[in-house]
């Protein structure tokens, strides 16, 4: 008889009711870390768009190569990863291309949101983005471009504005994980501008200003002479999945921005909330939010 033999003959003990906190095992916990850690290579890899060696992703990711092998070893078993024999890097695998189809039946915000963009731009007269959120850090996913300016400031899918300097970076740390926030504000925060926010603390205070007001705004932060703002799209009460703005010159978008400005992208996001099943807007604000 083997051991896992006898473990199974052996008599089990009652099991003890489980307690939240510090009672929980830790390989619970040791298990969800690694379940993070497999999120995140994917979402790096897809993000690259390009296959990627071990040592890219842990540089990265900032884990060690060897624990990076490990997860990429279980993944490429679960089909969720292939490996190119030519180059031994690795990308994104069968598997999730039949579960980002089955996903996108079920949600695609970037389809809901597309009117939505086409809305704020004809309203507002300014070019519209729509970001979604990955460790913390915003992804833009779809834009509608001024068509009404002589001069467009856009910006290109797959843009990854600065968590600490940048509306949609700010409005997306806010509302993530104080690991995520404590992880990103410990990094370098780089100025893209001499205006841009660099001081942790003032940062901090930022988020906790963003989760009051459901909205962000940045001045000259990441260009100079372009403004932003962005509010929050919450699904299931009060779960971030994306962030909706506008990006604009200083002259259309001023500081402080126009309250009909701030109303409009507030009124979108809470219909499009809505639709993602929060009542994250009305739980906030007492009365309907209308539109200037």
């Amino acid at each position: 008889m083997n051991d896992l033999e006898k473990m199974i003959s052996m008599p089990q003990p009652e099991p003890k009711k489980r307690r939240a906190g510090p009672d929980t095992p830790p390989h619970k916990s040791n298990s969800v870390d690694a379940i993070r850690v497999a999120i995140r290579i994917l979402d790096e890899i897809a993000l690259a768009r390009r296959a990627m060696r071990i040592t890219d992703l842990a540089d990265a990711l900032g884990e060690t190569k060897p624990r990076i092998h490990r997860h990429l070893a279980t993944l490429r078993e679960a089909g969720l990863v292939e490996q190119e024999e030519s180059t031994e890097r690795y990308r994104l695998g069968w598997r999730l291309f039949q579960l980002g189809e089955a996903a996108g039946t079920q949600f695609d915000l970037r389809y809901r949101a597309e009117p939505y963009l086409i809305k704020l731009r004809d309203e507002l007269k300014q070019t519209a983005v729509l970001a979604v959120p990955i460790n913390g850090q915003p992804v833009v996913i779809a834009t509608a471009d001024n068509i009404y300016a002589r001069l467009c400031i856009s910006v290109k899918p797959g843009n990854r504005p600065l968590p600490h300097c940048s509306a949609f970076g700010r409005l997306v740390l806010a509302f993530s994980s104080k690991a995520e926030q404590h992880k990103l504000l410990s990094q370098e925060l780089i100025a893209e501008t001499d205006k841009s926010m660099t001081d942790r603390v003032k940062v901090v205070a930022r988020l906790a200003l963003i989760k009051s007001r459901f909205y962000e705004y940045a001045e000259s932060e990441m260009m100079l002479g372009v403004n932003t703002i962005v509010t929050p799209i919450f699904r299931q009460d009060n779960i971030l999945a994306g962030a909706i703005g506008i990006v604009g010159s200083i002259q259309d978008i001023p500081n402080p921005p126009h309250p009909h400005q701030i109303a409009v992208l507030q009124q979108v996001s809470k219909e499009l909330s809505k639709q993602l099943n929060s009542d994250a807007y009305d739980k906030m604000f007492n009365d309907p939010i209308q539109a200037a």
